[in-house]
């Protein structure tokens, strides 16, 4: 048999189905690796120690870099924990008037600003208490709402030095929820305090807690904000109020609040990317790598020395000190923050000098770019395939053929291999620049899921974009194509050149019949043979296995291919087989008639000797078949020796006795059969369907039952008994039997009309009685 080679080609065919992560990882010259999002803020146990104001300072310019990025449009920034309802609710910033310290009125101002750069829907309003709390207004934009902030703000400031009247939670509270209930909305109440407030003596902090549940029960929660100089009862008081009412207790008097509520209400983190409790003169730097694509990048310092200098540097070597063009930059004591809009790809470096004490650095790309892989439907086993993963820009395709995607692939047995992925158009990729990165993977000849480790880098940049996914690898269907014959073929007549088989494992695999195509090719002119395909079964208009016929003209090697494009597991795939060329030699056929002739005088020959071999292993009928009368007497009804056939019978039915044929015996279905081994009864019912053979006392069932000598049998009342023997000389012939054979077999005229005779030898005829 020729050997047969075969070759695979599968289409994608992706199902989205999974979810991937994505993280930035950032290298510098101090830390092998930070992944952007992954806060480590937890190690800076450090800055409890500073000053309560650099803490306030440090929340307040962190708080106006976040504002910078969601005022220019930011995309990435996640919603607020417990934003409005969807139906439209509303956002109510309430301001403590008795506010007096400047840390404390910058700090609420830049917190209701980032509150209220969040509110996309529904109503937005702004409300200022102390002793009394006046009707908030309502703005229809959460800019104009900005600038009521402002406003709230200036009029603080220009009242610093005075004294400050005392604010009256209770009343504030009381005279809120009054109004929502005339709004009847759902919302979220944010209540700036710097403490120092009073309630209701009769009530207590039991009566504020009432209302807040009360009105958490109507769909409106109360989150809490405790400024700098908050004093410590009044967080706690402040603290029970959000839990009464279903919202977040911040407390921006310490760095694990200030962290808190930037978390939740941006999702902005700044992640230190270096952390030393003394510098030296020479300073610190550290590079951070952008990645191409980045909407901002966040830098950061802060220090104990005032002498501290503090630069950015840029990927072409410009070093940045305060505010130009894309980048803005804020100073204070102990604090300074540079913020990017844009940054250009690359590496920039963090430099710190010229001072000494403790110092960290921070920083933080915001880079809205994921890799993701769609789960693919199954790949086949032992054949490589096109493993594909989508790189984006929020929900764009990522268009940078500079960008490759390392993919490692653990199998199921634990093995790790790595491959690129590429949008180039190159090694399986269909088209290039279309945010669509593929790579050809090896065989694969573990059944199971793989998992894949996405990693999106660029050449000379350390910061990448991680993902992941999964496939599954399943056995597939295979074609096969077999050449037949000798090699020897007719000339000009059509002939079986070769089989197709599909299959899937051990079993036979259906598929349409137009999805196989099948071509023979001749070798030594590149000519195609003019050729035909027939089904061997069509199995629910599908096929399995298909004959190659053609006509051969002259003699040269052949190639044959086969190709099977169809469908398995949800995926479309191309399944190849080609065998191997072999010389056909043509041979001139001979005449027709001369075939004809020779193939129908072998048929004949062979019949007659399965004829003559038949009729040589049949026995002839034997023996002697006696009525018994009521007084023991028996009576022969048949010799069946004497039992006469025509040639054919002899040959086919040799064995064989009628019942039909026996005018003796009264019944008309069924037949004697004898052999080697005795002679059996094959029993059917009478014409009248009525089953009166009696044996043993039993009817007799329908079909094939052995005789056995001198057993006796009922047949509609009367007692046969069969004997082989023969008895004396005083046995008289039946008168009956006489009657028939007078009056010529009157039975056997109408036996051609019963249809219970359908075993009946065409010669049947009764036999001869022997005369005394």
């Amino acid at each position: 048999m020729p050997t047969v080679a075969q070759t695979f080609t599968y289409q994608e065919q992706p199902i989205v189905l999974a979810e991937v992560n994505k993280s930035i990882s950032v290298k510098s010259g101090c830390e092998p690796s930070h992944h952007w999002l992954r806060s480590n803020f937890m190690r800076l146990g450090m800055f409890n120690t500073l000053p309560k104001l650099a803490l306030a300072t440090l929340f307040a310019f962190a708080v106006l870099t976040a504002l910078a990025i969601v005022s220019s449009g930011v995309s990435h920034v996640a919603e607020a924990q417990g934003s409005q309802s969807e139906d439209g609710g509303f956002t109510l910033v309430a301001f403590d008037t008795s506010i007096s310290e400047l840390e404390d009125i910058e700090a609420a101002g830049l917190a209701a600003k980032m509150v209220l750069s969040d509110v996309d829907e529904g109503l937005i309003l702004v409300g200022q208490y102390s002793d009394h709390a006046e009707e908030p207004q309502t703005f229809a934009s959460s800019d104009l709402a900005k600038e009521a902030v402002n406003d709230a703000i200036n009029g603080l400031k220009s009242r610093i030095g005075e004294d400050a009247p005392t604010a009256d939670l209770s009343e504030m509270l009381e005279n809120y929820a009054s109004f929502i209930e005339q709004i009847g909305k759902d919302g979220r109440i944010f209540i700036l305090s710097a403490g120092r407030f009073t309630f209701h003596e009769s009530s207590g902090l039991g009566g504020l807690e009432s209302v807040a549940s009360e009105l958490a029960a109507q769909g409106v929660t109360i989150t809490t904000i405790s400024l700098a100089t908050t004093p410590s009862p009044d967080r706690d008081v402040l603290a029970a109020l959000s839990s009464a009412g279903g919202g977040i207790a911040y407390d921006l008097g310490f760095l694990d609040g200030v962290l808190e509520f930037i978390n939740n209400e941006l999702g902005v983190t700044l992640t230190p990317s270096l952390q030393t409790d003394a510098t030296g003169t020479a300073g610190e730097t550290i590079d951070i790598g952008v990645p191409p694509h980045s909407a901002y990048l966040v830098a950061g310092f802060a220090f104990e020395d005032s002498e501290t200098v503090n630069v950015i540097r840029q990927p072409n070597g410009q070093e940045i000190t305060d505010s130009v063009g894309s980048v803005n930059a804020f100073s204070i004591s102990g604090m300074k923050f540079f913020t990017v809009r844009n940054p250009q790809p690359g590496f920039w470096a963090l430099r710190s000098a010229g001072g000494s004490g403790a110092l960290t650095m921070y920083s933080d790309v915001v880079n809205d770019l994921s890799v993701v892989m769609d789960i693919q439907a199954p790949f086949p086993a032992g054949e490589p395939f096109v493993l594909t993963a989508n790189a984006l820009s929020g929900e764009l395709p990522l268009i940078d053929s500079s960008a490759e995607i390392d993919a490692v692939v653990t199998g199921p047995n634990g093995v790790e291999q790595a491959y690129v992925l590429n949008d180039l158009g190159e090694d399986g990729d269909v088209f290039s620049e279309d945010g669509v990165f593929s790579g050809t993977i090896a065989a694969q000849e573990m059944i199971g899921v793989s998992e894949v480790k996405l990693s999106m880098r660029w050449p000379n940049l350390s910061a990448t974009i991680e993902g992941a996914g999964a496939f599954v690898v399943e056995p597939f269907p295979m074609i096969e194509i077999v050449v037949v014959g000798e090699g020897l073929v007719a000339k000009g007549a059509k002939e079986h050149l070769a089989t197709v088989d599909l299959k899937f494992n051990d079993a036979a695999f259906l598929a349409a019949q137009h999805e196989i195509q099948v071509s023979v090719v001749n070798v030594d002119d590149g000519s195609a043979l003019d050729i035909e395909v027939e089904p061997t079964e069509i199995v629910d208009e599908k096929v399995y296995q298909l004959r190659v016929l053609g006509v051969l003209s002259e003699t040269g090697e052949y190639e044959f291919n086969a190709t099977l494009n169809s469908s398995h597991l949800e995926r479309g795939f191309t399944a190849d087989a080609t065998a191997l060329t072999q010389q056909f030699e043509l041979t001139t056929p001979r005449p027709i008639v001369l075939y004809a002739g020779l193939a129908l005088a072998g048929i004949i020959g062979f019949l007659l000797l399965v004829l003559i071999v038949r009729s040589f292993l049949q026995s002839s009928p034997y023996g002697y078949l006696y009525r018994v009368r009521s007084n023991g007497e028996r009576e022969l009804v048949v010799d069946f020796r004497d039992y006469r056939r025509s040639l054919w019978d002899s040959l086919m039915n040799k064995s064989i006795v009628p019942i039909a044929a026996l005018p003796g015996v009264p019944l008309h279905g069924g037949r004697f059969v004898f052999s080697s081994r005795g002679v059996s009864f094959v029993y059917l019912p009478d014409s009248d369907g009525v089953l009166n053979v009696m044996l043993e006392g039993e009817p007799l069932q329908p079909g094939k039952t052995m005789i056995a000598d001198g057993e006796e049998f009922q047949i509609s009342g009367e007692t046969f008994v069969y004997d082989r023997s023969a008895i004396d000389s005083d046995v008289r012939v039946s008168d009956r039997l006489t009657a028939a054979r007078k009056t010529q077999h009157e039975e056997l005229e109408t036996f051609a009309l019963d249809p219970m005779t359908w075993d009946a030898p065409s010669s049947a005829r009764p036999t001869s009685q022997r005369r005394k």
